[in-house]
């Protein structure tokens, strides 16, 4: 009789445990980040291995997609990070652009844009991120 009670207080707390696990709302992801290196066929920089960063992030119920890519302007620096990295940001709702200058570096592929206090990782872990950051 007591091994019963014991196996019967376990299914109830097994069961409350599941019901509050199911109740919980997913998490929803609201940046994201992406880099690719690639040697365009045409243009200027033709032949020449480019970095591309791309991202996205929800702000205020809006997507707003992020490409960062070297041009003929960026150069690799000592410690390995490229200056004058072209930055569009698109908001896909209303079609604005913005164009931010920032720098890349070169083996991650992290972008970082100062005059916004962004940052565009696509090491982070969970699949990259695009947001602000906080110098310390």
């Amino acid at each position: 009789m007591a091994n019963y009670q014991k196996n019967n207080n376990y299914n109830n707390n097994s069961q409350k445990q599941n019901n509050y696990n199911s109740n919980q709302k997913p998490t929803v992801k609201h940046s994201g980040a992406k880099h690719t290196k690639y040697f365009p066929k045409t243009g200027p920089n033709a032949g020449v291995e480019q970095h591309l960063t791309s991202g996205w992030r929800l702000s205020k119920g809006e997507l707003i997609s992020i490409r960062c890519v070297t041009t003929s302007k960026s150069k690799l620096g000592d410690k390995g990070w490229f200056g004058s990295v072209a930055v569009t940001m698109t908001n896909t709702k209303t079609g604005a652009n913005s164009f931010h200058w920032g720098t890349m570096e070169e083996k991650t592929g992290k972008v970082v844009i100062d005059s916004m206090a962004m940052v565009i990782n696509p090491k982070a872990k969970n699949g990259g991120y695009a947001g602000t950051f906080l110098k310390s």
